[in-house]
């Protein structure tokens, strides 16, 4: 087969990043709280799905704390939201 009979991969559509919620301004400016307040496990999820699985992924190489994004992912994606936490820890001691 040559390069120009070769079938080329189809890529999917970039999708729009779910913004994280955060305290409003005015609020936040009052406490010391956290100023990104989470997603909720739908979002988290829906995000999740939008990981590539990419054979050489950058993000792994590029971890400072080595974290096994791919098996993570694949938790999340499961709704196994402590179970991808464990697999945080396994390398990653900060809280």
């Amino acid at each position: 087969m040559t390069d120009a009979e070769t079938p080329k991969k189809e890529r999917k559509p970039p999708t729009k990043k779910i913004p994280m919620p955060e305290q409003d301004a005015k609020v936040r400016g009052h406490n010391f709280d956290e100023v990104a307040l989470g997603y909720t496990a739908e979002q988290a999820i829906e995000e999740a799905k939008k990981c590539m699985q990419c054979r050489n992924p950058k993000c792994i190489s590029g971890c400072p704390v080595e974290v096994p994004i791919k098996e993570f992912v694949a938790l999340v994606v499961e709704g196994k939201f402590m179970e991808a936490n464990a697999k945080i820890k396994e390398t990653n001691s900060l809280p």
